[in-house]
């Protein structure tokens, strides 16, 4: 985990010269397999402790099935919420930054048959004078 770098969805009162934009993007999309998942399993023994202190909730069962639908798991927005800004971090540490400072997501639905979500998270590295 990237625990040093500081992520926030506005700015820092503190001097900082622009590195430049981070980007990353994740999907529940896939049957057997998908990036989500296999990043939920990176992440497993940091995501059982934000569970056991309570930031961050524990598995609830999906009804969806009952109306005919496949749904997308509430859970699977916070991992992939918690997933993503582990993975923006990294690549702002690549760049050399010690923040990310107006930090933006965008969640999109694919309703189509099989309930799909795709999540994209950017903000603008910085490093801190």
């Amino acid at each position: 985990m990237n625990s040093n770098i500081v992520v926030t969805t506005g700015d820092i009162n503190q001097d900082y010269q622009i590195i430049g934009p981070v980007y990353f993007q994740i999907s529940n999309k896939g049957i057997f397999s998908n990036a989500l998942s296999k990043l939920v399993k990176q992440y497993e023994a940091e995501i059982v402790d934000m569970k056991r202190s309570g930031q961050m909730g524990e598995d609830r069962a999906d009804w969806g099935f009952l109306y005919g639908e496949w749904s997308v798991g509430q859970s699977d927005f916070e991992k992939a919420f918690f997933v993503s800004v582990e993975e923006l971090k990294k690549r702002a540490a690549l760049l050399g930054a010690d923040a990310i400072i107006s930090m933006r997501q965008d969640i999109d639905l694919d309703t189509n048959s099989f309930q799909y979500f795709y999540l994209q998270m950017y903000g603008t590295a910085v490093k801190l004078s």
